[in-house]
């Protein structure tokens, strides 16, 4: 990121002026479009914007969140451990064509937004094939999912991250869902479809 001296002089000089004119004021909210706009990617506009592409995952260790790496929809590299810090993370191991996958999501998405203060959500895609990334993003806008699924890429597969969880839980069956607290732990599996107020009381035991 890269401002002149003259730019910070100038914000500096604008932001602790209390009596701003017109001018001044205009020149104030060009500097603070410039500022944002190089801070970081504009968010989601909706549920295909939340489907990214799978990067790696890291070393498997019992016990602990894996980090995992995705790429989102402007092209930045997101590392799970940098997304959730500090928050409790549901971690859903799905597919579409999966019947009790597809019953559970709108629970998830319920969960999700009443909770997002204190809890993230990423759903893992177990699709493969070509389409796989558009059947993801058909589902997730007919269901209105408004949180983080990652899908295979061209050069990882959803499937060498569900390899690497493994080493805290075999994840023989989906949906098979983990529960990590605060500080990376792991508090919980879950494994087949559940309920909106059962994972909610798992999540709060993780808090």
């Amino acid at each position: 990121m890269k401002y002149t001296v003259a730019t910070v002089a100038v914000t500096i000089a604008l932001l602790t002026s209390c009596n701003n004119g017109p001018s001044e004021r205009a020149a104030l909210a060009s500097v603070q479009q410039s500022f944002s706009s190089q801070v970081a990617p504009p968010a989601p506009a909706g549920p295909a914007d939340y489907i990214v592409d799978a990067v790696s995952v890291g070393t498997p260790t019992a016990g602990r969140l894996i980090d995992i790496t995705w790429k989102d929809q402007s092209g930045k590299t997101v590392r799970l451990s940098e997304y959730a810090k500090g928050k409790v993370v549901f971690l859903n191991f799905w597919a579409t064509w999966c019947p009790p996958c597809r019953r559970e999501i709108p629970d998830i998405v319920e969960l999700s937004r009443e909770m997002s203060n204190d809890l993230v959500v990423i759903g893992i895609s177990l699709d493969d094939g070509s389409d796989a990334k558009a059947k993801v993003i058909k589902f997730a806008m007919d269901k209105g999912i408004t949180y983080i699924n990652i899908v295979p890429s061209a050069t990882f597969s959803t499937k060498a991250i569900a390899e690497a969880y493994s080493v805290i839980a075999p994840i023989n069956a989906i949906p098979t869902t983990f529960i990590f607290d605060r500080n990376g732990n792991h508090k919980q599996t879950i494994i087949g479809a559940n309920t909106k107020s059962y994972f909610a009381d798992a999540v709060k035991k993780a808090m």
